[in-house]
């Protein structure tokens, strides 16, 4: 078993994944369906629209070609996994979906509060990219925060 042997003099700000005020949320859960788990802070969508896995998510959103009737939400940090993978869901997990409410995300590059948030559909990767070939908007999500470049940054959805 692995045993920490570095601190940190101060806690990070924040991590992506955590909710990041006081107000009301709402969150829903569903099960995890990619074999290599879904990180803190990912796009999750329905597993398949046709019922068939049904109450189940992945963020496997480019060959299921994620639009805006398929964008579950983002997965919230959760400190109840399993201790053998502490920073995602893993297969199977019970995975807590952020619908509406604030989040904090990676970003890529330099976001702008206000700003509609898009996401690219072959890496996951959230910013302000324009909406077109394998980038699509996120419904009713916009930043909160601003960036000047790769870090994390306020998601507000809803």
């Amino acid at each position: 078993m692995a045993v920490q042997t570095t601190y940190n003099e101060t806690i990070d700000a924040a991590r992506a994944g955590m909710i990041a005020n006081e107000e009301p949320v709402v969150l829903i859960s569903r099960t995890i369906i990619d074999a290599a788990g879904v990180g803190f802070g990912k796009v999750v969508q329905e597993a398949a629209t046709d019922g068939s896995k049904d109450g189940q998510c992945t963020a496997d959103i480019d060959t299921a070609d994620m639009d805006a009737y398929k964008f579950l939400g983002i997965t919230v940090r959760e400190r109840s996994v399993r201790p053998e993978t502490p920073n995602k869901f893993a297969q199977y997990e019970s995975a807590r979906i952020m619908r509406r409410g604030v989040i904090w995300v990676e970003v890529a590059g330099a976001v702008k509060a206000g700003e509609d948030v898009t996401v690219t559909l072959a890496s996951g990767v959230l910013g302000t990219a324009g909406v077109g070939a394998g980038v699509v908007a996120i419904p009713n999500a916009r930043w909160e925060s601003s960036t000047s470049g790769a870090g994390l940054a306020k998601l507000r959805l809803g």
